[in-house]
């Protein structure tokens, strides 16, 4: 046996390749009429030359589009269903009687039945009672209300801004808003008027807590209730009237919060009276213009208030804290809602309606208005 080798059978298929013989394919050619007919008749199967076309009398025969009424099948499967859902007796009658129309027919008792039942719907809105601000609705929004007057965000205590911020507080949570009421002016008017009214009751508290901080009432000979300051030895210092601003609230005492209860007390001591919003508001206005946009700036004249406060009103030392979640919710959602990027006293107020000064008189146990 001899051995196989790469290079011979190389070679060897060289050689073949060279010289294998050229193949030329028959030219390809349509059968004629002739030749297909007869395959036709002699190729295939009985059941191939048996098979009906689309044309052919079964299946023309079949009709897919049904009429007439339902098939005792069908009637039978209603029949069970109608059970389950424990209609009755008249109402069994009515599933008999529809099952039995033409298609015509069922659709248009259908259709007279959606016009009804739209009618219906209709009956039962105008039927529904008037919105009113729930008393639900209306601890939320006094408290989120006071939680937007002690935020170191707010650019301004009056008007329409502080407003609109506790009205996208309580989109964002609807509490007991129904649905859609943004689209109900009437009804939105309320709750709006139930805000301002919270707005005017914290101006209103928080005004008589700076009163109680550095003075008190007496009645003189004349019988004539008046303020009389205090010595500055039985003024409230700082931290003590911070507490006051955050009791019964979820607000902490943070260096900004104390730095606006400083404002509040500086400013209040030169304008006491009823214009006494105004005048803060003015006084932030200024901070904002001598600030130039610098918030550095801005937080070194809290600074200075606090320090100027404690000197008027007693030492002491606060020990500040964290802000927690529900302030801070509060705070960025009044910086999105001016439309601003940079949160603080730098961003201006936005033009307002005027609102009625607050003499400081109004007080909690006086009966709210009806909304």
């Amino acid at each position: 046996m001899s051995n196989f080798s790469n290079d011979a059978f190389l070679q060897r298929m060289k050689a073949v390749a060279q010289n294998r013989p050229t193949i030329t394919p028959a030219p390809s050619r349509k059968r004629t009429r002739h030749e297909r007919d007869g395959a036709s008749s002699t190729v295939g199967s009985d059941d191939e030359r048996d098979e009906p076309t689309m044309g052919s009398t079964p299946l023309a025969g079949l009709n897919f589009n049904r009429s007439g009424p339902a098939t005792q099948n069908a009637v039978n499967a209603v029949r069970a269903f109608t059970k389950k859902q424990k209609l009755r007796g008249e109402q069994l009658t009515q599933v008999d009687a529809f099952l039995n129309d033409t298609p015509t027919v069922r659709e248009g008792k259908l259709f007279t039945l959606l016009l009804g039942l739209q009618n219906d719907v209709a009956n039962i809105i105008v039927a529904a009672p008037a919105f009113s601000v729930s008393p639900e609705l209306q601890t939320n929004i006094r408290s989120y209300a006071l939680a937007v007057m002690l935020s170191p965000k707010l650019a301004q205590y009056r008007g329409d801004l502080p407003v609109q911020h506790v009205i996208n507080i309580l989109k964002k949570h609807r509490f007991d808003m129904p649905p859609g009421i943004e689209n109900n002016p009437a009804d939105m008017q309320k709750i709006t008027a139930a805000v301002q009214y919270a707005f005017t009751q914290d101006r209103s508290s928080l005004k008589k807590k700076l009163f109680a901080s550095v003075r008190v009432s007496q009645v003189n000979e004349a019988g004539v209730k008046v303020a009389v300051d205090l010595p500055s030895e039985k003024h409230q210092n700082l931290f003590a009237l911070a507490q006051a601003f955050v009791d019964g609230t979820k607000c902490r005492i943070t260096n900004s919060l104390c730095g606006r209860i400083a404002l509040m007390r500086d400013v209040y001591l030169q304008n006491s009276t009823t214009s006494f919003w105004t005048s803060l508001d003015e006084a932030l206005s200024i901070m904002r213009t001598a600030a130039n946009g610098n918030e550095e700036a801005c937080d070194a004249m809290f600074e200075d208030l606090i320090i100027a406060d404690k000197a008027l009103h007693g030492a002491v030392d606060i020990v500040y804290q964290a802000t927690n979640s529900i302030q801070q919710e509060v705070d960025d959602l009044i910086v999105a809602g001016r439309g601003q990027e940079e949160p603080g006293l730098m961003n201006p107020p936005i033009n307002s309606t005027a609102e009625p000064e607050d003499d400081g008189t109004l007080g909690d146990s006086e009966e709210p208005p009806q909304y």
